[in-house]
């Protein structure tokens, strides 16, 4: 059974959902489509047979098998696929990091647009108690809650960066960390022509010591100010 296409986030969804028998057997689109497993839906016959034991076994070895990989770093693509593209779509990456997040996440940007669309799963996550800190540039900052969130509470601090006096500049960086260790950073705008629609490129790692850089560099910096 080939699982390789299937994110690192959606397998760790499944496989707490084996652990807390959310899935009954034999496992359904249905069942599957609930937990936000859509990608998976191809595989409900093959892991039906294999059995709730057998497939969190399965499931864990490839969790594993990854980690011992080094967790190497992700293409991540918005455009036309190439034949034999070995990169992760844009949008569907920043959906799966924001419904993985556990505790916080840290996002960087030009400007939004589509927040209903693009920043859901991230509302998602903080109606269950996940942090979010955003930074952005003037404008997008100012007006984020109002143009951005249409969602209500939880809201995000949102951080404005502020240039020096006399000095023409912009917060132009994209980027995200989630949960400490999880690093995505893109050419992408959090928009939908930068998702869904434009050419960018981008990485994804898994490094805790460049999260807690990136982390720190937001943090530390004295050109934000946050809006209230």
């Amino acid at each position: 059974m080939d699982l390789s296409a299937i994110s690192t986030p959606d397998l760790m969804r499944l496989e707490d959902a084996l652990k807390r028998g959310e899935l009954g057997i034999p496992f359904s689109g249905h069942g599957l489509r609930s937990l936000g497993l859509e990608s998976l839906v191809s595989h409900a016959p093959t892991l039906s047979g294999l059995g709730r034991d057998a497939a969190r076994l399965l499931v864990t070895a490839v969790l594993r098998d990854r980690g011992s990989r080094g967790r190497r770093p992700e293409l991540v693509w918005t455009g036309p696929e190439t034949k034999q593209s070995g990169a992760r779509d844009t949008a569907v990456v920043l959906s799966d990091l924001f419904s993985s997040a556990q505790q916080s996440v840290l996002i960087a940007g030009f400007v939004f647009d589509h927040g209903a669309t693009v920043l859901s799963a991230l509302h998602q996550a903080m109606q269950r108690g996940v942090n979010c800190r955003l930074f952005a540039d003037g404008d997008a900052a100012r007006h984020f809650r109002r143009d951005n969130w249409p969602f209500g509470p939880p809201f995000p601090e949102v951080f404005r960066f502020v240039p020096a006096a006399g000095v023409f500049a912009s917060l132009h960086a994209k980027c995200v960390v989630v949960d400490h260790h999880l690093v995505f950073v893109t050419s992408a705008n959090f928009t939908d022509r930068g998702q869904n629609r434009n050419i960018e490129v981008g990485v994804l790692l898994h490094d805790e010591n460049l999260a807690a850089v990136v982390e720190g560099q937001f943090s530390s910096a004295r050109c934000f100010v946050e809006e209230r």
